[in-house]
């Protein structure tokens, strides 16, 4: 090889320059009714924040707006699932998680994971953020979580210290509070391309009218946020599964690229004291160096892993991850023309 290739783990996977995502909490049955088929026209996975002791019953907790609808039953969950969904934890009861930590964080995980066959690793606090204190941070992890979901009006940072906090951007009618505010389709999106972070919309179950302004849209407001992200993403957004964005942060953290002393076209990747939770062990890697990419063949562990042009200059390739994972970057052999 006449260059000497760098090789870089990607901030995001497929080497996008930004992260989308949208929850749903509660779960709701009624979401067929104008969310999922705005999400299977536009191709995007949503994530559901399940309350584990509610599954397949109708919602009765007291003076909830949310009353009247009915929550999905496991076979639900998995069948949308089966279409690239997520499911969160959204507690046992939807009550207070400290008062019971270990009904509200472990009986609901283990529930949720007994009805779907699925992990589920990211626990979204119900109510408010008081659920979601350090003291339920601090317990988290003890039962196989990798992140919470909070009600924080913010993006996902590409370089935060903290992959466990996770913040969610409220796409509702109004906002309430000290400020009040309006639906806004275009809200943090281009913060989002500009800091290269993660939006993680939060909402219900949006209808012809919210059931309740200051916590859900109305179904043309979310089909037109979805289509705006849509058309403001294009090829440069990842659409993404949270659990997904969540594994591949923590790989992105734990992993670390070793080059071979003889071989310069030769690296190891460790994983250095990865989290079991982590599912999808997949990473994204990028070339640059190259003074002529496309005689380039890359393989992982003795198998062949196409690498493409994702910017100028730059090859990308996806591929899983282990501890230890070898990575040889080789020159093609040149074509030979018949004379």
């Amino acid at each position: 090889m006449n260059t000497k290739p760098e090789l870089s783990i990607a901030t995001w996977k497929y080497d996008k320059d930004w992260v989308y995502s949208i929850t749903y909490d509660e779960a709701l049955f009624e979401l067929h009714r104008f969310v999922v088929p705005v999400h299977r026209e536009l191709c995007i996975p949503g994530h559901l924040e399940v309350v584990a002791g509610h599954m397949g019953v109708v919602r009765a907790l007291g003076e909830s707006s949310f009353n009247g609808l009915r929550h999905m039953s496991g076979e639900e969950l998995k069948e949308l699932m089966a279409e690239g969904w997520g499911v969160g934890n959204h507690s046992w009861s939807h009550g207070m998680v400290m008062d019971d930590p270990e009904t509200e964080l472990k009986k609901s995980k283990e529930t949720i994971e007994k009805a779907t066959g699925r992990p589920c690793a990211i626990f979204t606090a119900p109510g408010s953020n008081a659920n979601l204190t350090p003291e339920v941070l601090e317990r988290l992890p003890g039962y196989g979580y990798l992140a919470g979901m909070s009600i924080t009006d913010d993006l996902n940072y590409s370089d935060a210290d903290d992959l466990v906090w996770l913040n969610r951007v409220p796409i509702h009618e109004s906002y309430g509070g000290y400020f009040e505010s309006a639906f806004e389709p275009y809200k943090r999106i281009r913060q989002a391309q500009e800091r290269h972070g993660w939006i993680v919309d939060y909402c219900h179950c949006p209808l012809e009218k919210p059931l309740h302004e200051c916590k859900d849209v109305t179904a043309a407001h979310h089909r037109e946020r979805l289509e705006t992200i849509v058309a403001e993403g294009g090829a440069g957004c990842w659409f993404a599964n949270p659990d997904d964005v969540v594994d591949y942060r923590y790989m992105r953290r734990h992993a670390r690229i070793e080059r071979g002393a003889q071989d310069e076209g030769r690296f190891r990747v460790r994983l250095d004291s990865l989290p079991d939770a982590v599912s999808r062990r997949e990473l994204t890697f990028r070339i640059k160096g190259l003074t002529a990419p496309e005689v380039l063949s890359v393989e992982v562990d003795g198998v062949n892993s196409p690498a493409a042009a994702s910017r100028a200059g730059v090859l990308s390739f996806t591929a899983p991850v282990h501890d230890v994972t070898v990575i040889e970057l080789r020159p093609n052999s040149p074509s030979r023309n018949p004379k």
